[in-house]
């Protein structure tokens, strides 16, 4: 991980400065009794602008009005006026006094919730008002995120922090959400234009300039400035929030999750309009606290102000606080006017806890909205959900001026240059170093990367203790070129390894790559994609007694990727491999002579398609964020005989689909499925060898209780599942709800065939060669099913993983039936 990992981690949190704002908060209670009063209306005064107190009595507002005076009233007591600060953090608590008044005989009979009749015609007129169900529009968008650190003591005791540091809390500012004194330290600023169509479903985010304190112009970035990535609709049923599905409250289930509170009718910009409270009927799945303003005439909703309930099971956030408001356009459709997101992102979930932490902010404004304008034929062309401009990084100052809907404060201007100023400060880049090497692997000096550390050095049967130095130039040395290479010598073989070779980008974006490497080293055959790499010093701490059987390799590979829009992409490749036959995997003939070495030459064409995945694209790298669609890849290989002394014509096609799906609130599956298909005579090596798992470690496309070379195919198809409950059932449990524990459930299915002239376990075998002793085909399924708890201490996963078929043990293959895997997640 380094500084665009760092970012991604930092925008999934974050939402936007609140600017030159009035910002106050409080606490409301009863003067009386002390007791914290609910569902008091607090006001701007002269304004449109309030909000009602919750169950603490706590509330929170914000303006870029221009106000003076705060108002709070209440049935059954004294309304109460106060000044408040312009243009600054006021903490104002009100102490009601309640009055009394003689009232005659009132007979209440019983009836229906004023507040569930409003609701029933909001979900019967959510087609007309939820803007995801507009035929067309089109609307400008203007993104502002900003993160700050809180609990940070501006009286450093220590004098050398205080010497390098002291000059930033010059930019302290104070928190409407939290009441804590904070410091900004990044903000980045987008402007883009949107497009909508409903039928067929169509939307694009062609971001035009983008900006972001701390970090160097990279166009890549600017994909995570717009506002689709964090893109909240109340009239949703869930809210996707950091891959958490929160109950919406205008949810076609909210009576299942929420009471509701009529407190209020009133008249907006001469609309009347009901102001309805909600609270949660409990806290196993996610839910949120808060109210929301529904426009009596349209039933669509106006405005909303919500946050996350406390005690939750969603790690690393203590505060989330959603505010939404909507306007009228053409006198006829509510359209979003402006959406507010803030996230308090901290370790220790206590609000009294002094841990330092991050508050994120993320605000979006909607202008110049244009309903049923057709879609420029140029962007329906263009290949992505959201597109870049050529120009996105090249605005002035001036450009910003013109396009932001309000002015920047003084303070946030500022920011950018105290961001600057921060990274020039040597002990900054000292911290920033040992950050970036610990995530990243590597300890990169200006032009050149040492490492990774973890490959230093490890151990295993074949090599006995093996060191390892490996090498790799940065973008500082090209940005085009990265050079790579590494040597190893293991103490029980005495043999020296290594490898090294170079990628050259053509392009970055859509991504036009080649490759080039060689090496003479050791690997796993038959190894899952998410196994520990060999020489990885947690292979073998973590191993469980199966990981001897390593084979040597001499293997020359070229690759090229292009991707043709963001989405469709191919990769070409050639690979020569000579496999050395060693004592712990033996190459022996049907005939009892042993060969030396298996040598093959292969040509492959590997196609992937995706649909709006988020790609995080580094100056050489890239990896996926994920998507809401199926991912396809699909593999044709190619082995050619004759050519550098290769004897083995064969083809190989092997297809996989991987997909995560929603199922709120029981949580999320995780699917997948993949088959293929050899055709021609081949040895054992170059069979696809199922994938086991030496290591207590968890890997979810392996076979838990699988040993390596247990299982051969040439025709086979398998399925990876996994269903996260996210603590449904756990949750409802009232001591182990408090543990946060999470569920899991595993299934695991293979099933594959040998023809007779590739089978090397038969007796009187037609293949090139015998198997191992205890390797066979898997024409009988194989099954394994398991159950784990996740979440515990928040990053921990225990798996307990049985074995359903194949129980017994046969000659060379020691059967474990059981298994216990862990693994670390950080998940919220």
């Amino acid at each position: 991980m380094n500084r665009y990992i760092l970012f991604i981690l930092l925008i999934t949190v974050t939402s936007v400065a609140w600017g030159q704002s009035t910002r106050v908060r409080g606490k409301i209670t009863d003067a009386k009794t002390g007791e914290p009063l609910p569902l008091v209306n607090v006001v701007f005064k002269g304004t449109t602008v309030g909000v009602t107190s919750d169950f603490d009595g706590i509330y929170t507002l914000e303006t870029r009005e221009k106000v003076t005076e705060l108002q709070a009233s209440f049935v059954g007591y004294e309304s109460q006026t106060v000044k408040v600060v312009p243009g600054s953090y006021n903490a104002l608590d009100f102490q009601l006094v309640p009055y009394t008044v003689d009232l005659e005989e009132v007979n209440v009979t019983p009836g229906e919730n004023p507040a569930h009749r409003i609701l029933k015609n909001v979900s019967r007129n959510k087609k007309k008002n939820n803007p995801d169900e507009l035929s067309l529009y089109k609307c400008s968008t203007y993104t502002k995120m900003e993160l700050d650190l809180t609990n940070i003591n501006p009286y450093f005791k220590n004098k050398k922090l205080q010497k390098n540091f002291g000059f930033i809390f010059e930019h302290m500012d104070t928190s409407v959400i939290t009441g804590k004194a904070f410091l900004p330290i990044m903000i980045s600023e987008a402007t883009a234009d949107y497009y909508h169509r409903s039928s067929p479903g169509f939307s694009r985010e062609i971001v035009k300039a983008s900006r972001i304190s701390g970090i160097e112009e990279d166009y890549s970035l600017a994909q995570f400035t717009g506002h689709l990535h964090v893109n909240v609709n109340l009239y949703d049923n869930y809210i996707n929030i950091f891959e958490v599905k929160f109950a919406s409250p205008l949810s076609e289930h909210g009576l299942l999750y929420y009471k509701y509170f009529l407190v209020d009718s009133m008249q907006i910009n001469g609309r009347k309009t009901y102001k309805i409270r909600f609270h949660p009927k409990g806290t196993s799945t996610p839910v949120l606290d808060g109210e929301v303003n529904i426009d009596s005439a349209s039933w669509a909703l106006q405005s909303a102000h919500v946050k996350m309930l406390k005690g939750l099971n969603v790690n690393w956030i203590r505060h989330l606080v959603i505010e939404n408001t909507n306007e009228l356009v053409n006198d006829s459709v509510w359209f979003p006017k402006q959406d507010k997101l803030f996230a308090d992102f901290t370790i220790v979930m206590s609000d009294s806890a002094k841990l330092v932490s991050f508050l994120g902010h993320r605000q979006i404004d909607y202008t110049h909205v244009r309903l049923n304008e057709p879609i420029p034929e140029e962007v329906l062309k263009l290949d992505n959900n959201v597109i870049i401009s050529r120009d996105v990084l090249k605005n002035d100052e001036q450009y910003w001026d013109t396009v932001r809907p309000y002015e920047l404060s003084v303070k946030e201007k500022q920011i950018y240059g105290m961001v600057d100023s921060v990274k020039n400060v040597p002990l900054y880049q000292n911290i920033y170093t040992v950050i970036s090497t610990i995530l990243g692997g590597y300890y990169d000096t200006k032009y050149v990367g040492i490492g990774p550390y973890y490959k230093l050095f490890s151990f295993n049967k074949l090599e006995g203790c093996r060191f390892q130095l490996g090498l790799r130039t940065t973008s500082d040395f090209s940005k085009k070129i990265r050079l790579f290479g590494h040597l190893a010598y293991g103490t029980k073989d005495r043999h020296f390894k290594g490898g090294g070779g170079l990628e050259y980008m053509f392009k970055d974006l859509p991504t036009s790559k080649l490759t080039l490497s060689f090496k003479h080293d050791v690997v796993q055959l038959g190894a899952g994609v998410n196994a520990f790499t060999e020489g990885n010093i947690l292979s073998s701490i973590l191993s469980r007694g199966n990981n001897d059987r390593l084979s040597l390799v001499n293997q020359g590979d070229i690759s090229f990727e292009q991707e043709w829009r963001q989405g469709v992409s191919n990769t070409f490749a050639a690979q020569v491999r000579n496999i050395f036959s060693s004592r712990y995997v033996p190459f022996i003939r049907p005939d009892g002579k042993e060969m030396s070495s298996i040598q093959s030459l292969s040509f492959r064409l590997r196609t992937r398609l995706s649909k709006n995945e988020i790609i995080v694209r580094q100056t050489f790298d890239k990896f996926s964020l994920g998507s809401d669609y199926p991912i396809f890849t699909l593999d044709l290989s190619a082995g050619v005989k004759g050519i550098f002394k290769n004897d083995y014509e064969y083809y190989r096609l092997e297809g996989t689909v991987m997909w995560d799906i929603g199922f709120p609130p029981i949580g999320t599956s995780k699917f997948a499925l993949s088959g293929g298909k050899i055709f021609g005579k081949v040895p054992y090596p170059l069979l696809k060898l199922h994938e086991g798992n030496a290591t207590y470690f968890y890997d979810p496309y392996a076979f838990s209780c699988m040993n390596y070379y247990e299982f051969a195919s040439d025709l086979w198809a398998s399925l990876m599942y996994e269903h996260h409950f996210k603590g449904f059932f756990l949750g409802k449990i009232p001591l182990m709800k408090r543990l946060k524990w999470r569920e899991v459930f595993i299934f695991k299915a293979l099933i594959g065939t040998l023809e007779k002239k590739n089978n090397g376990s038969l007796e009187d075998t037609r293949a090139i060669l015998l198997f191992p002793e205890g390797m066979s085909s898997v024409s009988k399924p194989y099954f394994e099913a398991g159950v784990g708890i996740e979440n515990i201490f928040r990053i921990l996963r225990v798996d307990a993983i049985w074995r359903l078929s194949h129980r017994h043990s046969v000659p060379g293959q020691k059967v474990q039936n059981f298994a216990v895997n862990f693994s670390i997640n950080l998940n919220f």
